[in-house]
């Protein structure tokens, strides 16, 4: 279950700032510098991220009604590959375990940054997986795990392409 206000989703709205975040900011002991959140690249990118929460609703909703029972994801995955795809990401790929997997290339030298949400679902085959909308409440199987997880993972992908945000690793 999801809880919405004034159109926002309110406990993980701020997850994608967090995720953007991580990749801006160097590991600890990385020893390289970190972007401030005022180098335009990344204020541009949280920018995004703040304008466009209804984008990423709508993605964890329309990803959420994709069934996606343990071991039977592949038709959630190959749609979240076309959509990694989309935003503009070239190297993806789904894996023999049915992990999608996109890569976006730094300048090289730095940490790697993983961004990462399962596909799977913990209910059976056959479940109903529309997500209902009451009020400012949304509720389905999966809503929140971990539909939310990979509509933030485009959210951040998405942003740190529009945003022009440059990464090292």
């Amino acid at each position: 279950m999801c809880t919405l206000a004034e159109g926002r989703c309110r406990w993980p709205a701020a997850t994608p700032w967090v995720v953007l975040l991580a990749v801006a900011l160097p590991a600890p002991g990385a020893g390289a510098q970190a972007l401030p959140l005022d180098h335009p690249p990344v204020r541009a990118a949280l920018d995004v991220l703040r304008a466009d929460n209804g984008w990423t609703l709508e993605q964890q909703v329309s990803i959420c009604e994709i069934p996606a029972p343990p071991f039977g994801e592949a038709a959630r995955a190959a749609e979240y590959r076309r959509r990694l795809e989309i935003l503009g990401y070239r190297d993806v790929r789904v894996d023999a375990e049915g992990n999608v997997i996109a890569v976006r290339k730094g300048s090289g030298g730095g940490a790697t940054v993983v961004l990462s949400a399962h596909l799977d679902t913990v209910f059976p085959e056959g479940t109903d997986v529309r997500v209902r909308r009451d009020g400012t409440r949304l509720s389905g199987p999966g809503i929140g795990d971990d539909c939310r997880g990979l509509a933030v993972v485009l959210a951040v992908a998405r942003a740190l392409e529009r945003g022009g945000v440059s990464t090292r690793g």
